[in-house]
């Protein structure tokens, strides 16, 4: 009955143009939900525009209070789409992991502890699926590239978390890249999984 949309990307003019595609593909279904995986600007910079369409933020818990205080800041010059709204913001905080779905749709969102990219960094898992949504943890080469010589940290960290919370993953849906099997993390990291 509702959408449940990952990540609200760069500003208004593209997190509305998503948001009308999504309309686009299910009719009748409202976005009250949007999951923001971390406060960088590409992952957060349209996150006014999808509250003002009536979505509540789902973000980690020390994400919080720099949302507060965007959000409370007027927007007079130009206004965005959320100071046109006039809505006020809503948060739900993620500490280690929130369900955001229901019975008939279940989706976890998880911290990504320990990682060099960001202190409040979250992933999304659909566990029917078996799919793991992030952003800027792991982005995949093109295809046929040998693994680097050096695994990426990040990489290397969202390892170590899909396996401290044992989330049985088969593909991956980097924001920032092709949804890959499991297996080419594996590779660019040179670990097996376990």
């Amino acid at each position: 009955d509702r959408i449940v949309l990952v990540e609200a990307p760069l500003n208004d003019a593209r997190t509305l143009a998503v948001i009308e595609h999504v309309r686009a593909l299910a009719p009748g279904k409202p976005v009250r939900t949007v999951v923001n995986s971390h406060a960088h600007f590409d992952h957060a910079g349209g996150v006014r525009a999808a509250v003002a369409e009536g979505a509540t933020v789902v973000t980690q818990a020390d994400s919080v209070p720099y949302f507060e205080r965007a959000f409370a800041q007027p927007n007079r010059i130009r206004p965005d789409a959320f100071a046109r709204a006039g809505r006020k913001p809503a948060f739900v905080a993620v500490g280690e992991k929130l369900e955001i779905g229901d019975a008939s749709r279940p989706i976890e969102a998880h911290r990504i502890v320990g990682g060099p990219h960001s202190d409040s960094f979250l992933l999304v898992y659909l566990p029917r699926e078996r799919l793991l949504i992030e952003a800027d943890a792991f982005t995949p080469a093109p295809p046929n590239t040998p693994p680097p010589a050096v695994a990426n940290a990040n990489s290397v960290n969202l390892v170590d978390n899909i396996e401290r919370l044992k989330l049985g993953v088969d593909r991956i849906l980097p924001l920032h890249g092709r949804v890959v099997p499991v297996g080419e993390l594996y590779a660019a990291t040179q670990r097996t999984p376990r």
